[in-house]
């Protein structure tokens, strides 16, 4: 049986779905891995894993395709949960894309193009073939055989992945922050068709990972920035008159343009002329990745618009009130990036749908920020 997925519709991540919620243990072999396609299927996952049901992934690093943040959210899985990495430093490239489903009575397999990514399983024209067979024949067999080959460190082809393991991934560059990888992607995506173009253009329907997730990079989309920004303006919502919360999303890049590894950790500042340090606070239910970093500013009688530019490896941060003049440009120069195409202003607080006329309502009283 074939398993189209098409740019209008059909998404493969339905299908995913549907057999996660039936299925008592499941196998995933991909080439690449980011939280934009992870994310589509991580509560899927995260109840089959409350459930008592198991899961092996063995992910790919080639080509600069595979996300930090991809990686972290399949580690951070509660349960049986077995994660691995497989990467030949030969020019052999690791290119499966396996799901395979175990359930009470049968053994199911989609082999085909869909890699775990949010292209992957929801907007690029992709193709699988479903393979069923009763539990206990050849395609269960061969499937554990199949997977156990990919598992094998005698030839160091694989590691069992761990937060150890993802940190020497990250220094040696095998694996990128979700915004990098979306930044290269942006400068060669169409958003309109040419006028002399030679075939058709259809805008796909990409399915969304839902909200309340905890790796930040996921959104807001695909016009994060690659690594040549200069500056970052962001509009701060202030609660009890001083305090903000920096976007985490900001606070990251600011730590990988800084050379930091690790993905969360203090950020060193110089905030109006004074030497202060922003750091991460986490939440009990996942201490492992930051919720917010605060940032305390000067009392404002509007949400404040501040100015973040790296000056070699200090970071130099400056607050101005929106009535001012200098204010008034910085936040226009945000809220102007509300309706380009692609959008280059991003905030979570937006109610998704908002038209162009009252996006900048809806925007009142919420925190945005902008590249430069």
């Amino acid at each position: 049986m074939l398993i189209p997925q098409f740019y209008d519709g059909s998404p493969f991540v339905d299908m995913l779905r549907k057999e996660l919620a039936q299925a008592t243990h499941v196998d995933i072999a991909s080439a690449w891995a980011r939280a934009s396609g992870v994310g589509l299927i991580l509560q899927a996952l995260m109840a089959l894993l409350e459930r008592g049901g198991s899961l092996q992934a063995v992910i790919g690093v080639d080509r600069e395709n595979t996300s930090i943040e991809g990686l972290e959210m399949l580690l951070r899985l509660q349960g049986q949960a077995d994660i691995w990495v497989r990467h030949n430093e030969a020019s052999s490239i690791y290119h499966p894309k396996f799901y395979a489903f175990k359930t009470t009575t049968h053994a199911r397999a989609y082999i085909g193009s869909n890699n775990l990514t949010g292209a992957g399983l929801s907007t690029n024209e992709e193709l699988s073939a479903l393979l069923v067979e009763p539990k206990g024949g050849q395609l269960e067999a061969s499937i554990s055989s199949y997977m156990a080959a990919l598992v094998d460190t005698k030839d160091n082809l694989a590691h069992k992945l761990d937060a150890a393991f993802l940190k020497q991934l990250v220094d040696g560059g095998y694996v990128l922050p979700e915004s990098r990888l979306r930044g290269k992607s942006a400068r060669t995506r169409a958003t309109a068709a040419k006028p002399d173009a030679l075939f058709g253009f259809k805008a796909p329907k990409r399915r969304h990972v839902p909200p309340g997730l905890l790796v930040s990079a996921i959104e807001p989309g695909p016009a994060e920035p690659s690594a040549d920004w200069k500056r970052i303006f962001v509009k701060l919502r202030l609660a009890r008159g001083t305090q903000g919360q920096l976007p985490v999303p900001v606070a990251h890049e600011l730590r990988r343009q800084l050379g930091q590894t690790d993905l969360d950790g203090p950020i060193p500042i110089i905030l109006n002329n004074v030497e202060r340090v922003i750091s991460p606070t986490f939440a009990k239910r996942n201490p492992n990745f930051a919720n917010t970093y605060k940032i305390e500013m000067k009392p404002s009688d509007d949400d404040p618009v501040i100015k973040i530019e790296l000056v070699g490896d200090r970071v130099l941060v400056q607050q101005f009130d929106t009535k001012s003049p200098a204010g008034q440009a910085h936040l226009r120069y945000i809220l102007d990036g509300l309706h380009t195409d692609p959008v280059q202003t991003f905030s979570r607080g937006i109610p998704k749908g908002a038209s162009s006329e009252d996006i900048e309502e809806a925007a009142k009283g919420v925190t945005l920020y902008r590249y430069d």
